[in-house]
């Protein structure tokens, strides 16, 4: 009997934790009150949401997990009705939203849509796996349901399961609940820890274990890129830039945007990774990006393209990140190869995807990391001019501030710093240049494009 009495007390209080929100004002934090009334519309109170309303507010509730449920009927015209959970702010939300302009479609895949804000980036255009068709009326309240467990959620519209999120993007797990979007709103009701036993765990990465994704790149920090503005060859960063190191989140994605937050002016960062080749080989590189690339195999530029929205260049599917975005033949060299991505951004996310088609013959798949510093033992033994019978070029190798500088006699610009590696060899990494000097036979073997070229001391 007392544990009858005590399981029923246990149900009446998480019965009590149930909120139906009435629609008044006071129930609401309105940032442009001018835009929300509060009304009876079709015989239910209302609350009406006209644009430029800002995000409404629900008052004195911190959310994490429960069911939310509302019903709601679009007003025309407008883009889109929203609602935020886990709001900090408008720099850190989630969001689901249902577009009009794909209303009574059953077959559009952009009815719905879920997504997070990251430093007020909304990464709607790096998420095209979060968006579905939704059975949404423009005439008439439609009914949504949003169950959210942990990392997980479900959205339901109209009775129907439209989204099943397997790990929700945002940094917040807590926050606030919010309207947004021309609108009526009705029937809301928030139930705290109501979870219909979803599982909070995120679900798997089925593409987690795949070998021929490139997961880990050797990262820059972004710079300011302006409009009009192509990378060259002549912009490649050196080795020591790439200091910092980036993992892929799910699907193989490189998030940028979580690292680096909102472009304010178009931006460009620099990614760089290594794959190494048992023999010389042809693969193709299946590429997604967002929102402008530049690709260099052995720092040669190899590949240029645009995913551009609403643009004749936007990709596959609307201008969004995929991994159907592009694709490149890379041909690979015996041994180590470099790919180095120059990307830019400007518009809503900043992000990658990078596989390859096929790992046959490959040895490994990994970030790049950069040759080390190493002192060099005694710079006087490399000084001079040397010459080959080759061609009729000279060479001549100068100390500046400690470091040793070559200039070839037909070369127009100014003297260029070699880097050692040790042993007597030195390399100019962005030109694939190498120099192997001999000091006790005064002998330099220079490399270029695979060949070796000896020249001598003079």
């Amino acid at each position: 009997m007392n544990k009858a009495i005590s399981l029923l007390t246990l149900c009446l209080s998480l019965n009590a934790l149930a909120q139906n929100v009435e629609m008044k004002a006071e129930n609401f934090d309105i940032p442009k009150p001018e835009n929300v009334e509060f009304v009876t519309y079709k015989g239910m109170k209302s609350m009406k949401l006209s644009a430029g309303s800002g995000p409404v507010e629900i008052r004195n509730l911190n959310f994490k997990d429960g069911t939310v449920e509302f019903d709601q009927e679009a007003t025309t015209p407008g883009f889109a009705i929203s609602l935020y959970f886990h709001r900090k702010d408008d720099l850190e939300q989630e969001i689901v939203y249902l577009r009009l302009k794909d209303f009574e479609d059953p077959l559009s895949n952009e009815t719905i849509q879920y997504t997070t804000y990251l430093d007020g980036v909304n990464l709607w255009d790096m998420h095209p796996h979060y968006q579905a068709p939704a059975p949404a009326k423009l005439k008439g309240w439609n009914h949504l349901k949003l169950v959210i467990s942990g990392k997980r959620m479900k959205v339901y519209c109209n009775g129907k399961e439209v989204l099943d999120i397997p790990e929700l993007e945002g940094r917040t797990n807590d926050g606030k609940i919010a309207f947004e979007g021309n609108s009526y709103v009705t029937n809301l009701s928030v139930k705290p820890n109501e979870t219909e036993g979803l599982h909070p765990e995120a679900l798997p990465d089925l593409t987690q274990y795949q070998s021929n994704y490139i997961r880990e790149w050797a990262i820059t920090e972004p710079q300011n890129l302006p409009r009009g503005k192509e990378v060259t060859r002549d912009d490649l960063p050196t080795g020591e830039d790439f200091a910092q190191t980036i993992s892929a989140e799910r699907l193989g994605m490189i998030n940028i945007t979580r690292e680096h937050g909102m472009s304010k002016e178009r931006r460009v960062i620099w990614l760089k990774a290594e794959v190494e080749s048992k023999v010389p080989q042809t693969i193709d590189l299946q590429l997604g990006f967002s929102d402008e690339i530049w690709l260099f195999l052995n720092n040669q530029m190899t590949y240029v393209d645009k995913n551009l929205y609403l643009q004749d260049m936007q990709k596959y599917p609307q201008g969004r990140l995929s991994i159907e975005n592009g694709s490149v033949p890379l041909h690979l060299k015996e041994g180590k190869n470099t790919i180095t991505v120059a990307l830019a951004n400007d518009f809503y996310g900043w992000g990658l995807m990078a596989r390859l088609r096929e790992t046959d013959n490959l040895l490994s798949i990994e970030k790049y990391t950069p040759p080390p510093v190493v002192a060099i033992e005694d710079m006087n033994q490399y000084l001079g001019t040397y010459a080959t019978q080759s061609f009729p070029v000279t060479m001549t190798f100068t100390n500046q501030d400690g470091k040793l500088f070559v200039k070839a006699s037909n070369q127009p610009t100014d003297a260029l710093k070699i880097d050692y590696r040790g042993h007597h060899l030195f390399e100019l990494e962005k030109e694939n240049l190498k120099f192997q000097f001999k000091p006790e036979q005064k002998l330099l073997i220079f490399t270029q494009g695979g060949q070796e070229y000896e020249f001598v001391r003079e």
